[in-house]
């Protein structure tokens, strides 16, 4: 086996799909950044490697538009209208990809639009609700309905069945909202009509 096939065997084996140059660095166990450089446009000189954004790489195009978010902006989650569309929480199709992050970003790679939503440090870095699949985080059912109702306070949802009522009440405190812990409890109590009904 080369050393060409090698590197990629590597990148196929690390499971994600979508690399950095800072990822390409560890895998490879490249430490030279003149050297790492070098071996990626080798590697996109004779297609092993495709470049979707700068310093954005894959070595096929079997991806998600999540696996690159995370790339494009590796200091986020997944979330918002993406997370409510894939957890059932509303009905329409967004193609757009929204994330959470420390800054405000927009990105237009590949076709797709990327948003990143800011919010403050102290919610970012709690992982409460957050999920990592080993190719990207995202969040789950309860913290999407609360980075929503922060980041788009007028929000409503088509779907709110199988919520865990205490997940959602825990996660809600981490922003420290009373605006969102009220819309928070509006939502409960609309939760626990439905059920008696």
């Amino acid at each position: 086996m080369n050393n060409q096939t090698k590197s990629i065997e590597k990148l196929i084996l690390s499971g994600k799909k979508v690399f950095t140059i800072e990822d390409l660095a560890v895998i490879w166990e490249i430490t030279e950044r003149k050297r790492l450089i070098n071996r990626i446009k080798y590697y996109l000189k004779n297609k092993r490697l495709i470049s979707i954004h700068k310093g954005v790489y894959v070595y096929d195009k079997n991806y998600t538009p999540e696996d690159v978010a995370q790339k494009l902006f590796p200091m986020s989650y997944i979330s918002l209208y993406t997370t409510s569309q894939m957890h059932g929480l509303t009905f329409q199709y967004y193609s757009t990809i929204y994330s959470i992050s420390l800054k405000s970003k927009k990105y237009d790679t590949g076709g797709i639009i990327y948003i990143y939503h800011k919010v403050k440090e102290s919610i970012f870095y709690n992982t409460l609700g957050l999920t990592n699949n080993g190719r990207y985080t995202f969040a789950s059912k309860e913290r999407t309905i609360c980075d929503m109702l922060y980041v788009f306070p007028k929000i409503s949802f088509d779907n709110l069945r199988e919520i865990d009522i205490e997940k959602l009440k825990e996660i809600s405190k981490i922003y420290n909202n009373k605006r969102l812990e009220n819309s928070v409890k509006n939502i409960i109590l609309n939760i626990n009509n439905y059920a008696r009904s």
